[in-house]
């Protein structure tokens, strides 16, 4: 896996706002639901549940607009991005940089993350559409080609 991070070192009190606004999109208090998964308190009745880029363990594009984050150790932490533009079409599976927006590598919605598709001749931008975590029945239904 080669994922290309750009996150610059964010000052105590701008984390600090960065994860406040997260919480304030609705999503209530964050609790950690393993390394680098930041699942909210109310996550089943929202579908809303936040990941860090830094702990990203596995990824895997699917088809031209759906890639896979594995975010921890054991394999139920697992997010789905769709994108808007079938940009992952020319892409295997390693060449994506992930850039967090906000001073945060904290990612609770498609606004909090710019995705590029590296090529030869510099990155394509993607424009994501959607981030959610997957639950437990959707991760034991993927097939084996499909796991990060």
């Amino acid at each position: 896996m080669n994922i290309k991070l750009n996150i610059a070192a964010p000052t105590g009190a701008l984390a600090a706002l960065a994860l406040a606004g997260c919480a304030a999109g609705g999503a209530g208090p964050q609790a950690a639901s393993g390394p680098g998964a930041m699942a909210s308190a109310d996550a089943p009745s929202s579908g809303r549940a936040c990941f860090r880029v830094s702990g990203i363990r596995g990824q895997k594009i699917v088809d031209r607009s759906t890639v896979l984050f594995r975010t921890s150790v054991g394999p139920q932490e697992i997010f789905r991005l769709d994108m808007r533009n079938a940009c992952l079409s020319t892409a295997s599976s390693d060449p994506l940089v992930l850039i967090p927006a906000g001073g945060s590598d904290v990612v609770c919605d498609r606004m909090d993350l710019d995705v590029k598709v590296a090529t030869p001749i510099g990155a394509t931008p993607c424009l994501v559409e959607s981030v959610r975590k997957l639950n437990p029945a959707e991760v034991a239904a993927l097939p084996s080609d499909q796991r990060p």
